[in-house]
């Protein structure tokens, strides 16, 4: 008797079978809530994208008469800066800039005609056309919150004087809200009208006159654009990195090979230079807005049949990076470019991302 009232009653045996089962489904729930949480943020890059319109972007002239050019103007070249509150590094960048284009303007214009392989009719006409400068700087503000705007304005106003009006216009793109630096650059790129562009930041980390080095490796490789490399400095030394960024960049580089494939050595750096023919179809397919959008320019470069090159720069460290270098920062934003990364193989191998042009020859 005492055995038979030990045993649990049918109604008991349910009720644990129950409990069972409640607690299994509310794993699996969990489970699946997990996997789709994980989807969701591994293509979340896929579900938004910056749109570049009279509603959320606006242009400027800065230190321009109204007659001295006007938006059909085609320069030689185009350098985009994209700037987020740089008002403490943006003006002596600029500064530099403006007495490198204006001091070596006669070099530079025969480097872009030799890099184009211009014949001398077009040789002629951009080198000598009096009436729009050479070259071009367009700042793109991606929704400054600080005095960027400000100093620019007043940087320009010390240094604009004639003979640097008749090298250089700049142009001022300001986006209404914050995208990130890829939709600031892909805004820049889209909006520039010339046979050649740069891609510079705005704390001007890369020595200037290393643009030199990308024109004469452009015309030696035939290359459709040029990507400045740090990589070489780990041998030659050339400029000092702090731990952080080393182990970020190695770290960053092994996801890179691993997902993109390229043999490039150094996708990151901040000076790029581009001809201006291939423009359109590789930043209008750009789909990343944050920092890993070079690793897409890359994987559209290889669909479209372009051909990349890679040369070292002169490069140093510059305080005031918009990088947060605080251990869970660092970990936030590596786990957000490595998503960044799976995503874009994800999404082209997948065909979610579709090119707009076809393959050039």
């Amino acid at each position: 008797l005492l055995q038979n009232h030990n045993r649990p009653t049918a109604p008991e045996k349910d009720i644990a079978m129950m409990s069972d089962n409640v607690a299994f489904y509310c794993f699996v729930a969990f489970l699946l809530a997990a996997i789709a949480s994980i989807i969701i943020y591994i293509f979340q890059p896929a579900l938004t994208r910056a749109q570049f319109n009279s509603d959320n972007i606006t242009f400027e002239k800065i230190g321009i008469q109204s007659n001295h050019n006007n938006e059909e103007d085609s320069y030689l070249l185009s350098l985009v800066v994209p700037a987020f509150n740089e008002e403490d590094r943006l003006p002596p960048m600029l500064t530099s800039t403006l007495d490198f284009l204006q001091s070596s303007k006669d070099e530079l214009i025969k480097l872009c005609n030799e890099s184009l392989i211009l014949d001398n009719k077009q040789r002629k006409e951009y080198g000598a056309n009096t009436q729009t400068p050479p070259f071009q700087i367009i700042i793109v503000n991606d929704g400054s919150s600080d005095g960027t705007v400000e100093a620019l304005k007043k940087i320009t106003e010390k240094e604009f004087n004639h003979s640097v009006q008749a090298t250089t216009a700049i142009k001022l793109l300001t986006l209404k809200h914050n995208a990130g630096k890829g939709a600031a650059v892909k805004a820049g790129m889209l909006h520039c009208n010339a046979k050649l562009a740069l891609m510079v930041d705005a704390d001007g980390a890369t020595n200037i006159s290393s643009l030199d080095s990308l024109l004469k490796e452009m015309k030696a490789s035939r290359a459709h654009m040029v990507f400045g490399s740090r990589a070489h400095m780990q041998e030659k030394s050339k400029a000092e990195r702090s731990f952080v960024r080393t182990l970020l960049m190695k770290a960053f580089h092994f996801f890179v090979e691993f997902l993109i494939g390229n043999e490039i050595l150094d996708t990151q750096c901040g000076f790029k230079l581009f001809r201006g023919d291939i423009i359109q179809n590789l930043f209008g397919n750009l789909h990343l807005q944050k920092w890993a959008f070079d690793t897409e320019i890359v994987v559209i470069a290889e669909r479209l049949g372009l051909r990349i090159a890679e040369v070292g720069v002169e490069w140093q460290e510059i305080d005031g990076s918009k990088l947060n270098t605080g251990k869970l920062a660092l970990l936030v934003a590596s786990a957000g470019m490595l998503r960044d990364m799976i995503c874009v193989r994800a999404c082209y191998s997948l065909k979610i991302w579709k090119l707009k042009s076809e393959k050039i020859n």
